[in-house]
């Protein structure tokens, strides 16, 4: 297909393809007669999209030329233009027309993704397990290794989703915050990121498109670009996602699903309140949309609010792992999902890595006996919260969006001043910050700030000292 809608014979009067239009045509008079004319035409249009018909990026006619051919006034096409683009179907810009919204993912790498060398204070990703936990994993490792049947043991082949004991693991883990869930609703992944992968590749197909917060965590982009997906932003403000952006939106055929980290987003740090999650939900669930629920920081929220997964179990995909709680390099995650996706979870885990490392799980069952993950937790918690105390002094009201039990900081920045920018000048100095480009889905930029990670400063010296760096940078304090 070409560049445009117009292919091979035209209509007359205006130019348009004669085939496209005949097709246009066919699929309007199949519609509720009932709705308005401008609604027929988005509606077939997007119908178009869905099918095929026409391509991420084509041209589309003008509104004049489709007014001559549909035999409308031209305030018809601008309505149901209009409608389309609060859709995300199609998109204009001044100069270059219309055409059909592509799938371009703005993929950024962040800092540690990128072929260069680390800084000497990397607070760009998180680093550092809690204090203690390398004291319980030799002590763990050295028990394993001197016991021939475990060793033994870790070199067999298990179930994709995770044997019975370690789904149990599992629904024990998520029950210590607050998410109930069954044996036969659980399976095991190699950590959260692995988890998005296999809910994605389960349940959608190249071409559907996830609506997500406008920042939006960089690895469900990265996902989204591996399986051929579109992302389509979803304005926010203090609370999250917005229902009403939201409702605007899920009329595209092309959306089938909602991804969204409800408690202390990455980069945010918002927490989504219950009333703004039951919403989000009764919205999801009027129009059969799934939801992809990352849920991977709530241990770190004294506060857990009910989990979407608990307010949506029939559509809810409940995410959560070890990785930012307990240490980054266990690669251990928990997914919920309604019982009817079972076969295609299995389906996703067995290609892609058929199994998680036994040695982690092993982990995982030695901190849920000895209820070391509670106390590991709370270890955490509270040095995030002193780490918080301290960034006040340096940046004031700058944080004043950023919760002190975030993994990490949201730093808003002047509106002079280019997060980009300012995160390379950092480099430059010796520390690693990602700015607001990373996560940001559309051309439109919605907050300019930098994330900065508050656990991977070695110690609270070096977190001081990081902190004055990016201070002389962005903003003294108030």
């Amino acid at each position: 297909m070409g560049r445009t809608m117009a292919l091979n014979s035209r209509d007359r009067r205006s130019g348009v393809d004669a085939r496209a239009l005949a097709t246009l045509k066919a699929t309007m008079a199949e519609l509720d007669r009932d709705s308005p004319i401008y609604v027929r035409i988005a509606t077939a249009l997007s119908a178009q999209v869905a099918s095929g018909q026409l391509s991420p990026g084509q041209a589309l006619p003008s509104h004049r030329e489709l007014a001559r051919s549909l035999d409308v006034n031209l305030t018809t096409i601008t309505k149901a233009f209009n409608l389309l683009k609060k859709r995300g179907v199609i998109s204009a810009e001044a100069g270059r027309g219309t055409a059909v919204r592509g799938r371009d993912l703005n993929h950024a790498a962040p800092s540690y993704d990128q072929p260069r060398l680390p800084p000497a204070i990397d607070l760009s990703v998180h680093k550092l397990s809690v204090p203690g936990y390398q004291d319980f994993i030799g002590s763990l490792l050295r028990q394993i290794a001197s016991r021939p049947d475990d060793l033994a043991r870790l070199q067999e082949y298990h179930s994709a989703f995770g044997s019975n004991h370690n789904r149990r693991l599992a629904v024990e883990w998520l029950l210590s915050w607050g998410v109930s869930a069954t044996p036969n609703q659980v399976a095991v992944t190699a950590g959260a990121q692995h988890a998005i992968l296999v809910v994605l590749a389960s349940v959608l197909t190249a071409g559907d498109s996830i609506l997500v917060p406008r920042l939006v965590y960089q690895g469900v982009k990265a996902a989204a670009q591996v399986l051929g997906l579109g992302l389509i932003p979803v304005d926010t403000d203090e609370h999250g996602m917005i229902p009403d952006s939201l409702a605007r939106l899920v009329g595209d055929p092309r959306v089938k699903a909602i991804f969204l980290v409800p408690t202390l987003a990455n980069p945010t740090t918002v927490t989504m309140p219950l009333d703004r999650r039951q919403a989000i939900v009764d919205i999801a669930r009027r129009n059969s949309l799934l939801i992809v629920e990352d849920d991977l920081f709530r241990p770190l929220a004294s506060n857990q609010l009910p989990s979407l997964w608990s307010l949506y179990p029939e559509g809810c995909f409940h995410i959560s792992s070890l990785s930012k709680v307990i240490a980054p390099g266990n690669r251990c995650g928990f997914l919920a999902f309604p019982e009817r996706y079972g076969p295609a979870i299995a389906s996703a885990l067995r290609g892609s890595i058929w199994m998680t490392d036994v040695i982690s799980l092993t982990l995982v069952q030695s901190l849920l006996e000895q209820k070391k993950h509670l106390e590991f937790v709370g270890t955490l918690r509270q040095q995030l919260t002193t780490r918080h105390s301290l960034a006040l002094t340096h940046f004031g009201n700058a944080l004043a969006k950023s919760d002190p039990e975030s993994l990490f900081l949201w730093l808003d920045l002047d509106s002079g001043q280019d997060s980009t920018a300012i995160a390379e000048m950092l480099y430059e100095r010796g520390i690693g910050v990602v700015s607001s480009d990373v996560f940001m889905i559309g051309k439109t930029k919605p907050n300019n700030g930098i994330r900065i990670y508050k656990g991977s400063a070695r110690s609270d010296t070096e977190w001081d000292i990081a902190l004055s760096l990016i201070a002389t940078l962005v903003r003294k304090p108030e």
